[in-house]
């Protein structure tokens, strides 16, 4: 009896919120249209940063298992100065760490 209600009120208020949807939209389309495509493009924006800040650490992590990894000390400053130019022009910014960039 309770799931019949709660039911029933589900759908009244969707439609109510659907109905009341429409008549802005009838009324006011440019607002409507341009606030939805404002929320989109705030989604892409956001996953797209969240991409390139994955890709960042992901390459920041590889050199760094790179450094420690690595047994000639050429290769490990080139390592080095490689991970301190990655800090240096990364999204986050010019970050100061140590010679190993922790």
């Amino acid at each position: 009896m309770i799931s019949k209600w709660l039911n029933s009120l589900k759908i009244y208020s969707l439609s109510v919120i659907a109905v009341h949807f429409f008549i802005i939209t009838f009324f006011f389309p440019k607002i409507v249209f341009s606030t939805i495509a404002m929320v989109l493009l705030l989604i892409v924006m956001y996953v797209w940063v969240d991409l390139i800040h994955t890709i960042e650490e992901a390459h920041r992590k590889d050199l760094l298992n790179l450094i420690y990894t690595s047994t000639c000390q050429e290769t490990i400053d080139l390592l080095c100065y490689e991970l301190y130019l990655h800090d240096e022009n990364s999204l986050v910014g010019h970050r100061p760490f140590n010679r190993h960039g922790i």
